[in-house]
């Protein structure tokens, strides 16, 4: 029985685990490069991250050195329809200047005349008087002129009370440069002479920055009129920076416009606030713009002159001052000079009719409610920030934790994956509210989040793959072999499974059918066909319900061996639990098989223990999972050995040795020496086990094994006195009394020398 081929090292799946690290380094590269220059969807989806971050932080404190003067529902009561005669506009700047506003800005424009249909008439009066000489002393027409008057006279009026305040920061619209603005030469050195004399002044450049610009400049600009733009002490654009899904989380705090930079109107309020007019600075290093110098204080930007905004709550988180309450002559009015005295007050509108409304990551708000948010973001200098080296830590991070996914995640079950990808996720977006909510940065969590779900995704569909892959070759390699409990429990521990050969002690089994060469020459090949096949899956059915591993078929004969694929560590006791009822079966069997066929088969079986090689061996085109070496060579002579002692189920001491003690019952039947060994080998034959067998059958087994000693004692006429005893009292021919028999006539008509030992020669 020995096999004299190779036993290679198999690895299954290698060439696919290969396959499966280049595309997942692959995606990774991919990612890295993504990190670089996010597609829309990431940065959308990264947006969205943005206003959960911006959700959860707030609400929080406001500053309190800026306060809303609301242009709200209970002031259009009051005054009317907006828009108001620019006289009460300029009522409502002195009654703030009055109650002690350090800066008030107006969220709103003034880039018209009141009335050019009553200019045009003036300018025709004018023109009439001169000509025909009028007497303007004519009463009548002295009204009707004055009313004239007092209509135009609103803008002057308007501009008087900017002026009178000198704390006013006025608002004016640049166009967007994606927009046509077409401009006369004339009128566009016009708009530049109306605003530079509030452009930020000031311009500290590095070394490598000595040309650079903003990334974004304006097309063109519509400043207020001249008398208004020219009153104010400072001037800020209101336009606004809405993301590509419509929501405003950013807002430009710097606009380039004809070589010249101007600030918002949230940062001309903080510089006028800070005293900083003439001293604020804007710094540009590494070729883009860095950030704000006011006064010594330094107001981070993007290259596009924008910082993010991290709102502090909803709308009307900011205290708003209803107009209306500020023009009463009320006894309230102590209260609200204590709201703004000392203070930024942002004049604009909060009533919707007005319709100068915003999406915020918060909802609907009030665009000057974003005007206070940008405003106090500049005095506080915790604008949300995003470095340009986030991208290099991007990339950094995401690699570490694709390549951690790629390492960890196959050590582990799926379930403890799906808890370490659960906290790996939550502590990325964890980590990244503290440093958002604390420090104001704002990091990605969307490729270092894919990096952490796609590793989990890529390593577990290829471990799920693999493992079908394992299950279908483990079912198909050893489905003819294994019982499928057996297999059941290699496919749910493949660890189990070691298919590359190796050394390792084990239990193997070889059985034949007595005659079988007699039986088969009495039946027709159909008939012998299903005999034997109702035998080997009667035979195989057992061996498998003892996690036996069939190793093959031989004509009628069974090669079974214990204890591998799957390591068993009572691999005998099973292999003689599963001889044993074999025998049962064989005997339950034997009426059905004498009534179809004629033919009552009988079964001898070996049993022995000890190291032996096991593997796939075989050739490249086929293999099969076997076993050799001399312990499984012994095995096979034990079973043929069965038929010179007359046993059933024949043991060598090595697997004796290893039954567990009073669970068989056993009979020492000789000593033999194996050809080729020197050492003798004691074997015994299994009756049966100790709970099943009959007090009876001890007793004769008890008989011989006595008769037995005596027979090596070299008391060979009481030995023989005893071993006919027990075949008298056995009622059945027991061959192996009848072997001691034949053996005591001879060595008492023939003694044997003074060192005989008893032992007996296997192939004689």
């Amino acid at each position: 029985m020995r096999w004299n081929g190779t036993i290679p090292r198999i690895v299954p799946q290698r060439g696919k685990v290969v396959t499966f690290n280049r595309i997942y380094a692959g995606w990774l590269i991919v990612l890295a490069v993504t990190a670089f220059n996010p597609p829309l969807f990431i940065e959308a989806f990264d947006l969205k991250i943005y206003d959960l971050l911006v959700r959860y932080s707030a609400p929080n404190r406001p500053d309190p050195r800026i306060i809303i003067v609301g242009i709200d529902q209970k002031s259009l009561d009051v005054f009317g329809r907006w828009p108001w005669p620019r006289d009460k506009i300029g009522e409502v700047i002195e009654k703030l200047e009055g109650f002690g506003a350090r800066v008030i800005a107006l969220d709103m424009t003034f880039h018209t005349h009141t009335d050019f249909e009553n200019i045009a008439l003036m300018d025709k009066i004018d023109a009439e008087i001169v000509k025909e000489k009028i007497d303007i002393d004519n009463p009548k027409f002295y009204g009707k002129f004055g009313q004239l008057k007092n209509n135009v006279s609103r803008d002057r009026a308007l501009a008087g009370s900017i002026g009178k305040a000198g704390n006013v920061v006025t608002g004016f619209f640049f166009e967007d440069i994606k927009k046509e603005v077409s401009k006369t030469g004339s009128k566009e050195k016009a708009i530049k002479e109306t605003l530079r004399p509030f452009r930020i002044k000031t311009v500290r450049r590095s070394a490598d920055s000595r040309d650079a610009s903003l990334w974004f400049k304006a097309a063109g600009a519509e400043p207020n009129i001249l008398v208004i733009q020219k009153a104010g002490a400072a001037s800020g654009f209101l336009n606004t920076w809405t993301d590509i899904d419509g929501i405003i989380r950013s807002h430009p705090m710097i606009y380039e416009f004809n070589g010249d930079y101007y600030p918002s109107l949230s940062l001309a309020s903080v510089i006028a606030y800070s005293g900083a007019i003439s001293s604020t600075q804007l710094v540009f290093t590494h070729g883009m713009l860095e950030g704000i110098d006011i006064k010594g204080k330094f107001l981070a930007t993007d290259p596009y002159g924008r910082i993010l905004l991290r709102y502090h709550g909803p709308d009307s988180t900011f205290p708003v001052v209803s107009i209306a309450d500020i023009m009463s002559e009320s006894l309230e009015n102590e209260k609200i000079r204590k709201q703004i005295e000392g203070k930024i007050a942002i004049v604009g509108a909060t009533a919707t009719s007005v319709y100068d409304l915003r999406v915020t990551p918060l909802g609907i708000t009030a665009g000057v409610e974003i005007q206070a948010n940008a405003a106090s973001m500049a005095l506080n200098l915790n604008a949300i920030t995003k470095f340009g080296w986030q991208k290099v830590m991007d990339i950094i991070l995401a690699l570490t934790l694709g390549i951690f996914m790629w390492w960890a995640l196959p050590r582990m079950k799926v379930l403890t994956g799906v808890v370490v990808t659960t906290l790996l996720m939550g502590g990325l977006f964890w980590f990244n509210f503290l440093q958002f909510n604390v420090n104001s940065i704002w990091l990605n969590s969307v490729i270092p989040g894919i990096a952490i779900v796609m590793g989990f995704i890529s390593v577990t569909t290829s471990q799920y793959i693999t493992e079908q892959r394992s299950k279908r070759f483990i079912q198909g390699a050893f489905g003819r072999y294994l019982s499928p409990k057996v297999i059941h429990q290699i496919v749910e521990n493949p660890d189990l499974l070691q298919l590359g050969g190796e050394k390792r002690v084990m239990t193997a089994f070889f059985t034949d059918v007595a005659g079988f060469t007699t039986i088969s020459e009495k039946l027709e090949p159909n008939e012998l066909v299903t005999l034997l096949n109702d035998y080997l899956t009667k035979m195989t059915d057992v061996i498998h319900e003892f996690d036996g591993t069939v190793d093959k078929f031989e004509g009628d004969a069974i090669i079974a061996f214990w204890g591998a694929p799957l390591l068993i560590e009572n691999h005998t006791e099973m292999c003689m639990r599963a001889a044993v009822k074999m025998q049962k079966v064989i005997t339950e069997s034997k009426k059905k098989w004498i009534e179809d066929w004629s033919a009552g088969l009988a079964t001898r079986m070996g049993i022995n223990t000890g190291p032996m090689v096991v593997g796939n061996m075989g050739s490249k085109e086929r293999m099969d999972y076997t076993m050799m070496g001399d312990s499984v060579n012994l095995a096979a002579r034990l079973e043929g050995a069965n038929k010179y002692y007359g046993s059933k189920i024949l043991v060598s001491e090595f697997s004796y040795r290893e039954a567990p003690q009073n669970a068989f019952l056993f009979r020492e039947l000789d000593q033999v020496r194996v050809q080729g060994k020197k050492n003798a080998v004691r074997l015994y034959e299994l009756i049966d086990t100790v709970e099943e067998a009959t007090d009876e059958r001890r007793r004769l087994t008890a008989m011989f094994e006595e008769a037995v000693i005596v027979f090596r004692a070299k008391k060979f006429e009481e030995a023989r006195e005893k071993f006919s005893n027990c075949h008298k009292e056995g009622g059945e021919k027991d061959v192996a009394c009848e072997l001691y028999i034949q053996r005591l006539d001879h060595l008492l008509n023939n003694p044997p020398p003074d060192d005989w030992d008893a032992v007996y020669d296997l192939a004689k």
